[in-house]
């Protein structure tokens, strides 16, 4: 019985989608596999109509790309690994130290609310806004003129009407005005205890567990204090 053309590009098509799909090595056509099809074939082709030269190199090609495909995947998947050990060995740093976290979400306790804005440009005027659980107004910290770059707020729990706020979650608001007179709203970084972390799989942003505030990626760390 003699192998067509259409039958080993139809194995080595099947090969490939497997090895994409990460399936199991035994499902995979490998280099050992294909030279035995190919030397079947060749021992069992039609003497009247024996493959031709184009046909012969083009398996071989075909199945190169395959077999370069899949050792181009492995790479990625090397790298990716490697990136992610390097991730968590930096992200170990961070366990009992307090950051700041890309977040709206502040935590009152008895040392204040604390977090930071960093300006791209000086502005005339910043007021930093907190918001209660019902999307109430109840603290205002204006900072004034400020210029470029980093600036840090502390809100002490003092509400609008003087009385001190419950510790907890509270929103946090940050506008800047221009000297132009241009309201932009900017985002705040809420500080906060890093108490735990969460490995994610291999492409996955860590996890940070922080102290009242919950989980953040670590890619929202903006700074370690």
């Amino acid at each position: 019985m003699s192998t067509s053309l259409n039958d080993l590009n139809s194995l080595i098509g099947s090969s490939a989608v497997q090895d994409t799909a990460a399936t199991s090595n035994q499902d995979q056509l490998g280099q050992d596999d294909f030279l035995a099809l190919m030397t079947t074939q060749l021992a069992n082709q039609d003497p009247l109509a024996p493959l031709e030269n184009g046909d012969f190199i083009a398996q071989i090609a075909q199945f190169s790309q395959v077999d370069a495909t899949s050792q181009l995947l492995d790479s990625f998947n090397g790298l990716a690994a490697n990136l992610q050990s390097s991730q968590a060995l930096q992200a170990s740093n961070l366990l009992g130290r307090d950051a700041l976290f890309a977040s709206e979400q502040g935590f009152l306790d008895d040392s204040g609310l604390q977090g930071a804005l960093n300006l791209e440009d000086s502005a005339a005027d910043v007021n930093v806004n907190i918001y209660n659980e019902v999307n109430e107004l109840v603290g205002v910290i204006n900072l004034g003129e400020r210029p470029a770059g980093l600036a840090n707020f502390n809100w002490d729990g003092v509400q609008i009407d003087e009385t001190r706020a419950n510790n907890g979650r509270y929103r946090v608001e940050v506008q800047s005005t221009s000297p132009g007179g241009i309201t932009t709203a900017e985002q705040p970084y809420v500080q906060g205890r890093v108490s735990s972390l969460t490995l994610g799989g291999v492409g996955e942003d860590l996890q940070v567990d922080v102290d009242n505030l919950g989980q953040f990626g670590f890619s929202e760390v903006f700074r370690i204090l």
